[in-house]
């Protein structure tokens, strides 16, 4: 494939991917909050900042009890991360997962708890292989290579 059949598909499929984004009618804004720290705020503080903000969506990267528990009646989506160290252990047995769900998300299921909407799992550099391969993304410079 020429250098110039390539620069035309990667365009078309950034006009594809950036076109749905243009079709939904309403747009949020959401943040990524990181539990490890030294001084961490208290969870009903980060939620007020949050609401104040006016941001709909939240991802955690883990399933805080604490933040889970402070998010019960905000509104706020909720996208909880499952570490790739986890992914194994809840990827070995039904039993396994169903028990980590039944610990760490069904008591914030509730009428009035936690609006649980998805679960990531954190595949960085895999990502980062991707977006390199597609051109978007220069590894060597984030590395101080160049």
């Amino acid at each position: 494939m020429s250098r110039l059949s390539r620069a035309l598909l990667y365009l078309v499929l950034a006009i594809i991917l950036l076109s749905g984004s243009f079709l939904v009618g309403e747009s949020a804004i959401g943040v990524n909050w990181g539990t490890i720290s030294f001084h961490r705020l208290k969870p009903s503080t980060v939620v007020d900042l949050l609401k104040e903000n006016k941001i709909k969506r939240v991802k955690l990267f883990d399933a805080d009890q604490g933040a889970l528990a402070a998010l019960m009646g905000s509104g706020i989506e909720v996208m909880i991360g499952i570490s790739n160290e986890m992914l194994a252990a809840l990827s070995s047995s039904t039993d396994a997962s169903d028990l980590w769900v039944r610990q760490n998300v069904s008591r914030y299921v509730v009428k009035g708890g936690a609006d649980i909407r998805f679960f990531s799992f954190t595949l960085p550099l895999f990502l980062v292989s991707v977006f390199a391969f597609l051109g978007l993304f220069d590894f060597s410079q984030e590395v101080g290579m160049k």
